[in-house]
C-alpha cells in the first residue's frame, strides 16, 4: 500500500513538472505574440485582434498547470516574520492547518469549476471577444490545476501528520525523477 502510494506521489510530481515545464513553454509564446503585436501596433498601425484575448488565455493556463509544481519547490507565499518564531514542532502544527485549509477551499473551488466548466461545455459558452473562443477548454485548466494543487497539499499535509506521529523533523523537498 505505502509502496503505491509513493508511486502516485511520484507519477503526480512527474505530472506537476511536465505541466510547469508546458507553462514556461506558453510564457515564451506569449512573449513572442506580445513582441509581435507591439511591432505590429507602433511600427505597421496594424494592431492584432486576437493577441490580447491568446495572451489572456494564455496566462491563465500558465499560471493554473505551474501551480502544482510550485508548492513543493518553495515558491508559494509565506509569511516568514510570523513562521520563524514558532518551534519545529509548532511550524508543523501551522502547516497542517495551513495545509487542512487548503484543502478545503482548493475542494470547494474544484466543486465550483467543474460545474462552472460544465456549465460552459453544456451551452457551448463563447468569448464575446473577437476570437469567440470556446470556453470549457480553457475553463479545465482552473480545473486541473486546482486538483493538482490539492493534491499537492494532500502530500503535504501527510508529510506533517508523518512528522508530528514520529517527532522528528526533516525537509521536505521535489522529489527528483
Amino acid at each position: 500500500m505505502k509502496n503505491a502510494a509513493i508511486k502516485f506521489r511520484s507519477g503526480i510530481s512527474r505530472f506537476d513538472t511536465w505541466l510547469a515545464s508546458a507553462a514556461g513553454w506558453i510564457v515564451m509564446i506569449m512573449m513572442v505574440t506580445i513582441t509581435y503585436d507591439v511591432i505590429m501596433r507602433y511600427a505597421f498601425k496594424m494592431p492584432t485582434k486576437w493577441s490580447f484575448e491568446f495572451n489572456e488565455y494564455f496566462l491563465l493556463a500558465v499560471v493554473f498547470l505551474a501551480g502544482a509544481w510550485t508548492l513543493p519547490a518553495g515558491g508559494h507565499v509565506n509569511v516568514d516574520l510570523l513562521y520563524r518564531r514558532f518551534s519545529q514542532r509548532g511550524q508543523a502544527i501551522l502547516e497542517l492547518i495551513t495545509c487542512s485549509l487548503a484543502i478545503i477551499f482548493l475542494a470547494l473551488y474544484t466543486w465550483q469549476g467543474i460545474r462552472f466548466t460544465l456549465d460552459a461545455f453544456v451551452q457551448g459558452t463563447k468569448s464575446a471577444e473577437y476570437m469567440a473562443v470556446l470556453q470549457w477548454p480553457i475553463r479545465s485548466f482552473m480545473v486541473i490545476g486546482a486538483i493538482l494543487l490539492c493534491l499537492e497539499f494532500i502530500f503535504r499535509l501527510s508529510h506533517y501528520i508523518g512528522i508530528l506521529h514520529s517527532g522528528g523533523i526533516k525537509e521536505m523537498k521535489r522529489e527528483e525523477t
